[in-house]
């Protein structure tokens, strides 16, 4: 049988960096969300400090996960 999968779109950020930011929300997607399979980065942005140099990042995924068979 084929897999069935389903995409969710979540969004989170970091002061550190754009892979920071992208960690942060896997990381915390696969708290509640089992046999994640692939992640899509849909949207890249941030704020500005007042020197000009980023001041931190925001992503937002689209993380595809397996859903599971009912026994």
């Amino acid at each position: 049988m084929t897999a069935v999968t389903k995409t969710v779109r979540l969004s989170g950020g970091s002061e550190r960096s754009i892979e920071d930011a992208v960690s942060t929300v896997l990381a915390r997607a696969a708290v509640s969300i089992e046999d994640i399979a692939t992640f899509e980065i849909v949207r890249v942005g941030g704020t500005v400090g007042g020197s000009g140099v980023p001041a931190s990042y925001e992503v937002t995924l689209d993380i595809t996960f397996t859903v599971r068979e009912t026994p």
